[in-house]
């Protein structure tokens, strides 16, 4: 395997980089599921039977082959589907060419989308969805790259592995025990490249002036923040439910604010 110079590793991709990436080559349509649909005249109970069979949430509504809108498994009960079902909202119908990440604030206000094809809706996508694997790789490369850029101020502003000041002794340890191993396997390192996350975390807190230009108001705001960005980055690295505890509003925030600190490293040259 070939080995990546520290002089290449600081040269970190932008995230503007990485945002074009995923706007350039993965869209809504990568997590989006095929809406399959009823007619408006059909018995709704027998519909909701069929959903219950299909694991379906939603399901298109068809008059005279165009889809029309939508009805909603627990909204169905006696009388036919005409009675239940809903015209989309023009917030729940975006192109198949929405970049991904666009995809996830939509979520903050509404509960599902519908994918226009040209000028047909064929396609879903639920919360449900957000636990795919093109948002778990979007999710884990914006944490990658925000470690990336830490590393790279580290190095920039504590040269001589002066960061040590802000670390307590285990934790020099456990990176100090780290780099013996890894460099008795020939790999061209430096002390820093043993740092974790947790360690990056508390020596960017730590120096106020550097907390300061990267936006972060208190030390006890940036521990909130990071302590939350570890659990999603341990979730997503361990195939665990992205959500498991907080509410999907909470993650759309956290993910914001990550989006918003990388920003803020960039501008740190």
């Amino acid at each position: 395997m070939a080995v990546i110079s520290t002089q290449q590793r600081d040269k970190v991709s932008s995230y503007q980089s990485l945002r074009s990436l995923y706007e350039r080559n993965i869209t809504v349509n990568s997590i989006a599921e095929h809406l399959d649909t009823c007619h408006l005249h059909d018995d709704a109970n027998q519909i909701k039977q069929l959903m219950i069979t299909k694991d379906y949430d939603v399901l298109g509504v068809e008059d005279n082959g165009i889809v029309i809108g939508y009805v909603v498994k627990e909204d169905l009960m006696e009388g036919i589907c005409q009675e239940y079902y809903r015209s989309f909202s023009p917030t729940e119908l975006v192109s198949e060419s929405m970049p991904l990440l666009q995809t996830l604030f939509i979520f903050k206000e509404i509960e599902r989308i519908f994918i226009l094809e040209g000028n047909r809706i064929t396609k879903v996508v639920t919360l449900a969805d957000l636990q795919k694997p093109p948002i778990r790789m979007l999710l884990f490369g914006l944490i990658s790259l925000l470690e990336m850029h830490l590393y790279r101020i580290i190095n920039d502003y504590f040269p001589n592995d002066t960061w040590k000041q802000h670390l307590n002794p285990k934790r020099i340890q456990f990176a100090e025990d780290l780099f013996s191993l890894r460099k008795s396997k020939n790999e061209a390192i430096q002390l820093s490249d043993c740092l974790q996350i947790c360690d990056k975390r508390d020596i960017v807190l730590n120096e106020e002036a550097l907390r300061e230009r990267l936006g972060i108001e208190t030390k006890t705001k940036g521990k909130q923040f990071f302590k939350k960005l570890e659990e999603l980055r341990n979730n997503l690295a361990h195939s665990q439910n992205i959500n498991t505890e907080d509410s999907w509003n909470e993650m759309f925030s956290l993910i914001e604010q990550t989006e918003k600190l990388l920003e803020e490293c960039e501008k740190i040259k």
